[in-house]
């Protein structure tokens, strides 16, 4: 049903600049003189969200459409107001002037002209809109904490103290993460450093003892089946062929005969195959490792079991399957650090005396492979000269590296060095450095490690090589005199970028979230919802969302906690409502649709679709040969008058899968990169929702191409749709030939979208 004679109007937000400052916003309200448009300085501001209401009301408004930033940010903001102006939410658009209109076009009058066509289009789109009921589902009130490092340890703390049950899962033996590695840590306010593990082990006994804590070691999250508020999820506990009668007493330890690496240590020769991996580990169990094992590699051994005085020694156990519901997620899962070997010109894993800050961080620890003794590595002999490399992997835009700065670097040296000087005052320190970032009152501990004679060069080395004698010599060039040096070294180590651990890559892909640029968990927004992840219920902190050190991991963990209990306590969830409907007015029966990839489509008497299960992909839309079936919110009719209102001739039309692929174009506008502004974007569910009559529209209106924009195949629901969209894209390529083009969303990967975007304006030109 047509609408176009409901009362509608337009409100454009100047968002303090960010689309006013390019898109002129006279010059496009005068473009719809049939039209009630509006504008504010910030919608999203609570005088702005009244100002919103107020106008509704006071103008009688059916159909709102407001053109303000992404969809992502305040959508359901605007769509909240808008519900309490007694308006239903399919009838409010929030159109994307900011990262896809003003961040992306410099000239101004290509940039208002397109925030036309935008408005325009999606007013049209309105008339054809048809109302939704919201149905909702009670969440369940416990939570999930995926990491036990500093920062899960404190969020499951925060949680389990605010009643919430919690689990605790952890991939190793023990909690305590890369916190637990470190001997001494540094703090904002003192110029002493403290034992590491005085303030860790209080909080992994507590974990342990807590009644709301349930504590998951050695196991790995397989799948999470996506329901938000009442998550699925799938988990695997390796067994340690332990079991809890152990009362950590040693004897299997002292008589197991294979000693290997000790990755806890950085690769010391110093651990059995039986073994806790440190002194405070929780729980207080030894584990056995398989590969190591003589007995369970096929050998005859048994020795451990031989001693154990309380038979805890099972080399029967196999692995466990857990499953667990939830109702809020937090991702805690750590950091990796960089591996300088991708520089070979400092000679790491050449060179036995080139460690990074880690492992010196295990050296100085007095629960060491040394005891806390600074001794080499090749010749446990005490160094005279100590070189620091920073930026290590960081601040590098090389291939090899990294361009973010990782924030712990500066510190973490200042710190060895500090530790170092206190205990051997006679040897020398230097610090190679690009910036010393010490911010707030770091500045405090870094004038006071200047005042122990650690010599400071700004510069960042060359090279590392070695001499005759097997003493390094460290070539670089001080920028503050313009001098080339060679500083002779004994030990040098290398402050290594933190980079996303390999299990932070791992679960995001199984909880369908997006990664930022450098590969980190994305949080919703850097302001407004640091914690919050794209996906609703799911929340990330630590070094999972950026580079960060124990003080700020900490207190994000802390909020985390806060955002997912505030979620829980909600009590109840909306469904998304734009899920698939079948008109049985219209529907034949003939069964195509029913084979839904996700199995949310069943026919009894008529075509039945769940919706806890329906995601509203779109890929039945394009099997229904007699239209009976759509998508709420993106009918054939709806996405055809949105082209209609933007398509212009020479344009590029865009439709883009409203996760991943919407989320990196919108990153294209943050990262302050262009694209031409014929280029022009439809957001749908996913591309299999686009169908023939859709593109002949488009070419009629003298479309030159069209790109389908689609999710990548490496998470959940991209492994299932991307193989579909692609064989829909071949099938509508035969028929429309080099116009139509496909193209898979990264979102660190934006640039190579962008440059996408414009190298087909210029294959026209």
């Amino acid at each position: 049903m047509n609408d176009s004679k409901k009362p509608s109007g337009i409100f454009i937000c100047h968002c303090g600049g960010n689309i006013s400052d390019n898109i002129d916003i006279k010059k496009l309200k005068d473009s719809f003189p049939d039209c009630k448009v509006f504008d504010y300085e910030y919608l999203c501001s609570n005088r702005g969200q009244q100002y919103l209401k107020d106008e509704i009301e006071n103008s009688g408004l059916e159909r709102v459409v407001v053109g303000a930033c992404t969809p992502a940010k305040h959508e359901n903001l605007f769509k909240k107001c808008a519900s309490q102006c007694g308006i239903n939410q399919e009838f409010l658009r929030v159109v994307n002037l900011r990262e896809q209109c003003s961040w992306v076009h410099t000239d101004s009058d290509r940039a208002t002209h397109k925030a036309f066509s935008m408005l325009n289009s999606s007013m049209l789109r309105l008339f054809r809109a048809q109302p939704v009921e919201q149905y909702s589902l009670p969440i369940n009130p416990d939570a999930l904490v995926i990491g036990g490092g500093i920062a899960g340890i404190n969020a499951a703390l925060n949680l389990a103290n605010s009643g919430v049950h919690t689990y605790l899962v952890e991939k190793e033996t023990t909690i305590g993460g890369n916190a637990a590695k470190i001997g001494k840590i540094f703090s904002p306010e003192k110029l002493v450093e403290e034992c590491a593990m005085c303030s860790l082990s209080p909080l992994m006994n507590e974990v342990a003892s807590h009644p709301k804590i349930e504590l998951l070691t050695d196991c790995e999250i397989r799948n999470i089946d996506s329901i938000t508020g009442n998550f699925q999820v799938s988990i695997t506990q390796n067994p340690r062929y332990v079991t809890d009668k152990c009362v950590c007493c040693g004897k299997c330890a002292a008589v197991c005969p294979v000693v290997t690496e000790n990755e806890f240590n950085c690769g010391s020769k110093d651990k059995k195959a039986v073994s806790i991996k440190f002194a405070q580990a929780v729980p207080q169990i030894y584990s056995i490792n398989p590969e190591h094992c003589i007995e369970l590699k096929g050998g005859r051994c048994g020795k451990c079991r031989e001693v154990c005085n309380v038979d805890a020694i099972d080399f029967s156990q196999q692995d466990k399957h857990i499953e667990i519901q939830v109702g809020a997620i937090i991702a805690a899962t750590g950091f990796g650090e960089y591996d300088p070997s991708s520089k070979p010109q400092y000679g790491y894993g050449r060179f036995p005396n080139v460690l990074t800050q880690m492992e010196l961080a295990r050296i100085l620890g007095v629960n060491g492979p040394t005891q806390g003794k600074l001794l080499r590595p090749s010749d446990a002999k005490r160094p005279k000269n100590v070189v620091m490399i920073q930026c290590v992997g960081s601040r590098d835009e090389k291939s090899s590296g990294n361009r973010y700065c990782s924030r712990y670097c500066c510190m973490a040296a200042l710190k060895h060095a500090s530790l170092i000087k206190k205990k051997y005052p006679d040897v020398n320190v230097t610090i190679c450095y690009i910036d010393m970032r010490a911010f707030g009152l770091y500045e405090h501990y870094y004038r006071a490690v200047q005042e122990m004679a650690v010599q400071f060069v700004r510069g960042r080395p060359a090279e590392i090589a070695e001499r005759d004698n097997s003493e390094l010599v460290v070539k670089v060039e001080d920028t503050l005199n313009q001098q080339l040096m060679e500083l002779p070294a004994d030990m040098v180590v290398l402050s290594a970028a933190m980079e996303p651990s390999e299990g932070t890559q791992q679960i995001a892909r199984i909880m369908d979230t997006n990664l930022s640029e450098d590969g980190f968990i994305k949080e919703r927004h850097s302001k407004l919802r640091p914690v919050d992840t794209s996906k609703e219920g799911i929340f990330v902190c630590g070094s999972a969302q950026s580079p960060k050190d124990i003080t700020d991991s900490i207190a994000q963990a802390g909020l985390a906690a806060s955002r997912a209990h505030a979620f829980l306590a909600a009590g109840e969830i909306y469904l998304d409502p734009h899920i698939a409907v079948a008109d049985p007015d219209v529907c034949t029966l003939c069964g195509k649709c029913v084979t839904c990839p996700f199995g949310a489509i069943s026919i009894e008497d008529k075509v039945k679709i769940d919706p806890l299960v329906c995601n509203g992909c779109g890929y039945c839309t394009s099997l229904c040969d007699e239209d009976a079936i759509h998508i709420r919110g993106y009918s054939r009719e709806e996405l055809v008058a949105e082209i209609e209102g933007l398509a212009q001739a020479g344009d590029t039309i865009v439709f883009a899968s409203c996760n991943i692929a919407y989320s990196t174009i919108d990153n294209i506008g943050s990262s302050a990169q262009d694209y031409p502004a014929s280029t022009k974007i439809i957001r749908v569910p996913t591309t299999t929702i686009v169908t023939a009559e859709m593109l002949d529209m488009a070419f009629n209106r003298g479309v030159f191409h069209v790109v389908f924009v689609e999710e990548p195949p490496d998470n959940q629901i991209g492994e299932i749709i991307y193989p579909l969209a692609e064989a829909r894209f071949f099938e509508l390529k035969a028929e429309y030939g080099d116009r139509l083009h496909l193209k898979k969303a990264y979102i660190p990967h934006a640039k190579g979208l962008s440059d996408m975007f414009s190298s087909l304006e210029e294959v026209e030109e």
